[in-house]
């Protein structure tokens, strides 16, 4: 049998062929083989895999079988200590004071401390309570250009920049009037267009029809309209005249966390003690070689918002508080009010705004309203004054009886102290413009005058904020934001902190305020339903030709900026009553009326009226003042009037039908309701509708307080006008 050669090589290139020719078909029936034993696999995983509601239950009963088991659990024999023995025993241990041992008195700075400073966060007020006051500020007479201001022959007064005294005449203890002082007058003036454009405007020709009035029993003084060179060459022997200026103020009184910001200090800039962040000093922004307080407040950021008439508010837009102060500041010589002694332990430099000074500083809110108002500041003046009580009857002198100790019998003198009792308080510290001592050594620290080593001050938690808006108009609604601005603690210290960038930027400032700061001004004019005239004389029986069936007698009651002629522009800064007026129906309240108006007459010194009633062949004595024509509708051209809509009472009579039977006549007879009230329905500038009752309007304590402070303002003005009072004495004694 022969045997059979195979030729792989040909066989080889067989399959080689064959796969060139059907390759495409066979690659595609691999891949389709593929997906159909994978497809199946995944279907059948699919169909025999468990539910995973099932899964879920299977695991929920593990994590409960577990939870069962960890609370059943209970400690073994292999759980329980082992026996005590010496070197397993807890030695005792006494509790120590760590305060004793800290790091920066017992080692000096290393690498192992964080002793970096860092910039501290500012914090903000958490506080707030806002007040409208209506004052007439104490204001200097400039002419229009600025160059002139007007005198009066007399005495100098003390020299009253920087909240000085005022008014008060050439004496013992009252120097003459400075260069400084006259500079500044002058000064004011060129700074301040817009406060004295609010104040009365004394044109030659006012001062001409004044100073040919005849009042009785006074003297005008000599006054003089002088510049600048010559007021300083006066040495004293003029003062300057005096005007008012009325003002509008919205004061924002507002509690700041003085304590947590001093902790924020302390501990951001790794310092020991309130006493070290207090004598902690920093380049000066003006002069990098000058050294300044690290902790020191710049004043605030304020911004404003206002209420439209449908009830929305305007965006935030700032307000130039110091702008808008500066030129009524300027024009009164930068003379404030004190501050009440009760609060001045909480008052700070940097936070507060002073209060100008005014003819009659009731007009301000009493301090129990305004600053007392303050939960935080309330409570620690009255801790304040508890501790101040306790001091000074620990400090009262005792007698020889309560003295005697019958184991010592040395009697310790009256009143003395040895200074180291119990109850002694250490070295008062008041941290009100506190500036590090020694001068400006960065990282150096510092101890505050009168403190002993490691001893620590004892700051207020809280302190007083005040600023004062004087841009506002009645009838509005205005919400107030601030921001509390320091300076930079790190400024130009780049070596002591953390970062260079902590190092640059001379002021840091707080967030926003989160406190609501809101203030509804209310109209400056209110009506009341009473006839004033019958209140004072029960007898009266109505004015001739007034038409009383179709007339209710109205008492206007405003508070006037500037009154008199356009020509003449009277400041007054204060409230004025119309007593009683007769409206119609439908009419507007508001008229023109002659009203007593005491007005500030400059070269008096005092307050008077205009003008004076001359009586022909009478005694001087009764000359006084008749009046001015004062006008009692809204100042606000864009807000109307009140409007008497309706009344009705028992002097308005009406008709009434009367039949005693079926067949009788009707008899017609009017009727007058003598146990009806008077009635009135008035619209107000805001378009409501108010109900005024006579027997409401007659008691309101509103009404009767101001109609009893306008009167006693004129009797004074009154007798200031016959004479009464000394030259410069003013209603209010001030």
């Amino acid at each position: 049998m022969a045997k059979v050669k195979i030729d792989f090589k040909a066989k080889g290139q067989d399959i080689l062929n064959y796969f060139k020719e059907k390759g495409e078909k066979i690659g595609l029936g691999v891949c389709l083989a593929i997906m159909v034993i994978f497809g199946g696999l995944g279907l059948w995983g699919s169909i025999s895999a468990p539910s995973p509601v099932k899964n879920a239950e299977e695991m929920k009963k593990l994590a409960d079988d577990k939870t069962q088991a960890f609370k059943r659990a209970e400690p073994g024999e292999n759980d329980n200590p082992g026996p005590e023995n010496s070197s397993t025993k807890l030695a005792a241990l006494d509790t120590l004071d760590p305060s004793a041992y800290r790091g920066r008195q017992m080692f000096s700075e290393s690498e192992f401390l964080d002793v970096k400073r860092r910039p501290p966060a500012i914090l903000t007020v958490d506080d707030a309570k806002v007040s409208l006051a209506r004052v007439a500020v104490k204001s200097y007479m400039f002419n229009k250009d600025g160059k002139g201001l007007t005198v009066i022959k007399g005495g100098a007064t003390t020299p009253m920049a920087g909240g000085g005294a005022a008014g008060g005449p050439m004496g013992k203890g009252n120097p003459p009037q400075s260069k400084d002082l006259a500079i500044k007058l002058f000064a004011a003036k060129k700074s301040a267009p817009k406060a004295t454009s609010e104040g009365t405007k004394y044109s030659d020709r006012l001062i001409a029809y004044l100073k040919n009035l005849e009042f009785s029993g006074r003297k005008m003084a000599e006054t003089l309209t002088v510049t600048s060179d010559e007021f300083e060459k006066m040495k004293g022997t003029y003062r300057p005249a005096e005007q008012a200026l009325p003002v509008r103020m919205a004061i924002v009184n507002a509690s700041f966390p003085y304590k947590a910001q001093l902790e924020e200090f302390r501990n951001k800039l790794k310092l020991g003690s309130f006493a070290e962040v207090l004598g902690d000093a920093t380049a000066s922004p003006e002069d990098q070689n000058v050294g300044v307080s690290a902790f020191r407040f710049l004043g605030m950021n304020v911004e404003r918002r206002k209420k439209t008439a449908d009830g929305k508010w305007e965006d935030w837009k700032p307000l130039d508080i110091r702008g808008n102060y500066l030129p009524f500041a300027t024009s009164t010589d930068f003379r404030f009010e004190p501050e009440d002694p009760s609060i001045a332990d909480f008052i700070v430099n940097g936070l507060m705004m002073p209060k100008l000074r005014a003819f009659d500083p009731e007009h301000y809110p009493k301090v129990e309203d305004a600053e007392l108002s303050l939960a935080k500041i309330k409570s620690q003046v009255e801790e304040s004054a508890r501790k101040d009580k306790e001091k000074l009857k620990q400090s009262k002198p005792r007698t020889k009886q309560d003295t005697f100790d019958v184991f010592s019998p040395a009697p310790v003198a009256s009143g003395t102290n040895t200074g180291d009792g119990p109850g002694m308080a250490p070295p008062a510290f008041n941290p009100i413009g506190t500036v590090g001592a020694g001068g400006f050594v960065p990282g150096a620290p510092a101890m505050m005058p009168g403190l002993a080593q490691g001893q620590d001050v004892e700051p207020a938690v809280h302190n007083l904020v005040r600023f004062i808006d004087v841009d506002i108009q009645p009838g509005e609604t205005y919400e107030y934001r601030v921001q509390i601005r320091m300076g930079n603690p790190n400024y130009k210290r780049t070596k002591d902190v953390a970062s260079p960038a902590y190092a640059e930027g001379a002021e840091l400032v707080s967030e926003w305020s989160k406190v609501p700061i809101i203030l509804s001004l209310p109209e400056e004019q209110s009506c009341y339903l009473v006839d004033q005239r019958k209140e004072d004389d029960k007898t009266f029986k109505g004015v001739t030709g007034e038409d009383s069936k179709r007339q209710v007698p109205i008492q206007i009651h405003k508070w006037f900026l500037n009154t008199g002629a356009a020509t003449q522009n009277l400041s007054v800064g204060d409230w004025a009553v119309a007593e009683r007026v007769s409206v119609f129906r439908g009419e507007f309240v508001g008229r023109q009326v002659i009203a007593k108006i005491p007005l500030w007459i400059y070269f008096f010194e005092g307050f008077g009226l205009l003008p004076p009633k001359i009586v022909k062949g009478g005694s001087p004595a009764t000359k006084t003042g008749d009046g001015i024509l004062v006008d009692f509708s809204p100042d606000r051209k864009d807000r109307p009037d009140f409007l008497l809509v309706d009344f009705e009472g028992p002097e308005y009579t009406h008709e009434r039908v009367k039949s005693t039977g079926p067949d009788s006549k009707p008899v017609a007879s009017k009727v007058e309701d003598a146990n009806r009230m008077i009635e009135a329905y008035i619209i107000n500038p805001l378009g409501q509708l108010e109900v005024h009752n006579l027997v409401s309007d007659r008691e309101n304590a509103t009404r009767k307080s101001m109609l009893q402070g306008y009167r006693e303002r004129v009797k004074k003005a009154e007798d200031f006008m016959r004479g009464g009072g000394a030259g410069g004495t003013t209603p209010f004694g001030s």
